[in-house]
Formats: C-alpha cells, structure tokens, sequence
C-alpha cells in the first residue's frame, strides 16, 4: 500500500506506546492520540529493527485509538507505528516510532530488573517494593551506600522496557538513620516515608531507629528525620513498613521498648501514632505489649480494616509463646484498647509470625508463620471472623522441600488468588537452608485452596532469600526483591511473569 508523504492534510495521530503488557502469553499494548483530521480508522504497523520495513499488523481498520499485540515473542524486540485513513481513503504517513522489548519466558518466567552490587552500590534489600503514580519502583537497602549504612533507591523503566536505578539517600547511621529494614511508603505528593532499625538516639547499641521522610529537592532528594526514638517508653528499633490513615497520621510497630524491665528487658514493643503539628511531628503510644499473654516483639506493620480497627501480629508471646494475632479499637477519648483475637503455638497451626497481615473485603484475615504446620517449616493462614468468635484455618502448611518458612506477607489479586514467598526451602542445594519460592494460593469452587510454586530462586545467577512483600502491577505481574544472591551477590529486583 502506498503511503503519502509528511506534507499530505491527513496527519498521523502522535503514537504513545506505555509499556509491554505481559500475560501468559507476551503480549503489547498500545495507545496513541486521536487525529486531529476526521478518519475512518487506524492501522498499526510492525518491523523487528529500527530501519526496516513495516508490515501492517491489524487486519481491518481499527477505529479506536489502542491495539493489542499477541503475536510477539519472547526475547524480541519490536518497533511499531501507526497511520490513520481520512475518510476519503487516503492514509497517512507513519506516525513517530516506539520500540518494545519483550521479555525471555512466558507465564511464571522471571526478569531480572537490576542486580546489586555492594559498595557505593545498594547491597542486602531486606523489605519489598512500592509503586508510584509513574509506575517507578522504590525500596530500601540494609547495607551499602556511601555510608554501608543502607540506602533508599529508585528503579525507573525506560523507554525500552529495561529498567535503571539510582541511589536517592544514603544513611550515615549517625543522627540521619541507619540499616533500614522496612519498605517504603508514599503520600499523594510523592514524597516518601520510612523507618530505619538503627541509628538516631545513642541510648541504644547503634541507635534506637528514626522515622523519615525524603522529598524531591534541587538536586537530588532531602531527608528529614520526623522522629528519633529514645529506647524508653517510645520504642526502639521499628522493623516495620508505616501506615497512613486518611487523616495523614502514620502508624508503626517498634520490635522492642515500651514496658522496659518487666518481662522483657530492653522492652516488648509498642504500637505508636505520629501525628503532624505545624512545628512538627508527635510521637504516641497506643500501645505497649506487655510480653506473656499479651504478645511481644511484633516485627512487621499494621492494616486497617474498613471500620478504622488496626489489625498486627507479634512474634512472641502469647499463650502457648509463639505469636499473636491482636485488634487495636479507638476507644472514648482517643485511646485504644488491645484484644488478642488468635494465639499462634497449639497443634499444627504456625508459630511465630514476622509478616504483615491482608484483610480482604469481608474482614478475613491473611497472613503467615514462619514455623509450625505439620512438618515444622510454617503455613499460610486465614482467620475468619464468625458468629463464635475469631476462626484460624491454615491454608497451607509447606514441608522442607521446595518451599520453607515463609518471611513476607501475602498479596491478593482481583480474584482472589493469594501469592507470597518463602525464604528457605532445600530443593537448590546452593543455598544454605534452601533458596526460596515464590507461590500462590487460589480459591477453588469446593472451598479449598490450590497451592502452586510459581517460581524457584537460586538458579545460577538467580537472588535466594525473599523476604520481603510483594507488589502486583496493573497487568498481574509480581514484583519483588531477593535479600541476597543475583548476579554480584548482593541482592536484586525482579518481576515474575502473569
């Protein structure tokens, strides 16, 4: 078919390719500004090098302004433009062209996103990922930076469909923070939130930890340290991602002080508020665990369920000394009553905890535990709300091989499905205690769950060692990181194909 030149009156619509859309089978989707001219439709055309020879790829005239692609391959790249046809029958000249990479492996396949070096370099990510409104992804570092001290990073997709990271802070492990182990979370203006385990007070070994905050400046990125805690009755050492309610208050978890030298020593973990002021922020405990019964030590954050309740779990404590699974209600006058709705140790039902819980849209409860299950290596758990009271029934209890003791917390799709990490688990030999596995869990019709290892870490140049939560995109695809092990042994960012 012959195309007019750039001077013809119809003039082809600017083309915006977002980026590769990956389901079972790969697939591109595209989208492009509407001609100015009125037109019958739009062809797409296709060419695998920057200079070659289009083929028109849609087989009628489209008249919407988006196509997909379902007939690319793995590991190519294509290049597309698109033409519009005026309703006189004349076509335009090609639009702008846009190039599209298109992932090795299909469905359950793993890319490699970025593998961290060590050094200057971000080394050990600890905690997951987060989105922006961009779809950049940002995490933390335990270890490298400028300081060895841990940092805060940016991955950014380019163009291509590859992905670049850079470095926006480095902590000092001085007044500034140090060794974060949390992921990240960010306000509606793109700023970014976080804790550090270290840092911050000397009353503590290494610091006590901070609560920061990092905002775009000229430059680069700017921190600021919203709270130090002392190690006293405030809490030390916040392991755990923050939470923001509605009102712009962030909530967290400290591993240890609170009730200091009763049945813990350096203290059994607080829940703690802060709350903007116009000179600052305010730091509140609405909750010091009192270890035994109670619970103590909760490692990760907290979830709201829709009435505004705040829902964790501790570590230790509780009856049998395993763990808790508690409920914090705004009571009169601002305080906040503590229940335990589920004490983890008796049977076959888990013990100890470390990730955050998922509630889902009729109020259960989802979560994991490290240990206990029939064979010892943890379970995928639920807890039902019934008419009786708070009901545990595990969904899963892993056995040593492939998959083992599970760290991060779960990650529901639109369907329900559940997906999550182990840490261990002894099928790749090359791993002290096991590599890893990434699984899901979905909800079949007879009111079970199936359980399926969706990928294997620890595979040559692989990462091993996820610990930290999952985040779905758009698409269905996972995204996460390996606290060790990829290409230079320090870690890595990875996505896991739908």
């Amino acid at each position: 078919m012959s195309h007019l030149t750039p001077q013809s009156k119809l003039v082809a619509c600017l083309f915006l390719l977002t980026f590769p859309t990956l389901a079972a089978a790969h697939s591109v989707s595209l989208s492009w500004d509407p001609s100015t001219s009125q037109v019958r439709g739009y062809n797409v055309y296709r060419c695998t090098s920057s200079n070659g020879h289009y083929k028109k790829i849609n087989p009628t005239l489209d008249p919407n302004t988006t196509y997909s692609d379902s007939t690319v391959q793995a590991g190519q790249t294509y290049y597309y433009a698109t033409t519009a046809v005026g309703t006189d029958g004349v076509e335009s000249a090609y639009s702008n062209q846009t190039e599209a990479v298109i992932p090795v492996g299909g469905s359950g396949s793993e890319n490699t996103l970025y593998n961290f070096a060590g050094g200057v370099d971000p080394k050990f990510p600890y905690a997951g990922l987060v989105f922006d409104k961009a779809g950049n992804l940002y995490g933390t570092t335990e270890f490298g930076g400028a300081n060895s001290q841990g940092t805060v990073f940016e991955m950014m997709r380019n163009s291509d469909g590859s992905w670049s990271e850079s470095v926006l802070f480095s902590f000092s492990g001085g007044p500034d923070g140090g060794q974060p182990s949390a992921g990240l979370v960010l306000d509606a203006l793109g700023n970014i939130y976080g804790t550090t385990n270290f840092g911050g007070s000397t009353n503590c070994t290494a610091g006590c930890g901070v609560v920061f905050e990092l905002t775009p400046a000229s430059g680069g990125w700017s921190e600021t340290v919203l709270y130090t805690f002392t190690g006293g009755a405030d809490g030390r050492q916040p392991y755990a991602r923050l939470l923001f309610d509605t009102p712009g208050n962030l909530y967290g978890t400290t591993l240890q002080g609170g009730n200091i030298n009763t049945v813990c020593s350096s203290g059994c973990g607080t829940v703690f508020e802060l709350t903007p002021t116009s000179t600052g922020w305010t730091e509140s405990v609405l909750y010091a665990f009192a270890g035994g019964a109670d619970g103590a030590s909760p490692y990760d954050g907290l979830v709201f369920d829709p009435a505004g309740k705040l829902y964790g779990s501790t570590n230790a404590g509780g009856a049998y000394g395993a763990g808790t699974i508690f409920r914090l209600t705004r009571a009169a006058g601002g305080s906040w009553k503590e229940i335990v709705l589920h004490h983890f140790g008796e049977g076959h039902r888990g013990k100890n905890p470390y990730g955050a819980l998922l509630v889902d849209a009729a109020g259960n409860l989802y979560g994991t535990a490290y240990q206990g299950g029939g064979h010892g290596y943890g379970v995928v758990f639920e807890l039902q709300n019934t008419k009786s009271g708070w009901q545990q029934r595990v969904l899963h209890a892993f056995g040593n091989a492939p998959s083992a003791n599970p760290v991060a917390a779960l990650v529901m799709d639109p369907a329900g499905t559940l997906y999550g990490t182990t840490m261990q688990g002894a099928s790749r030999h090359s791993c002290g205690g096991g590599c890893g596995t990434l699984f899901k869990l979905a909800p079949t019709s007879a009111g079970n769950w199936s359980y399926n290892v969706v990928h294997l870490f620890g595979q040559g140049a692989d990462g091993f060692h996820p610990t930290g939560d999952l985040i779905l995109d758009p698409a269905g695809n996972l995204f996460g990181t390996t606290q060790a092990g990829g290409a230079q042994g320090a870690g890595m960012v990875f996505e896991i194909m739908h």
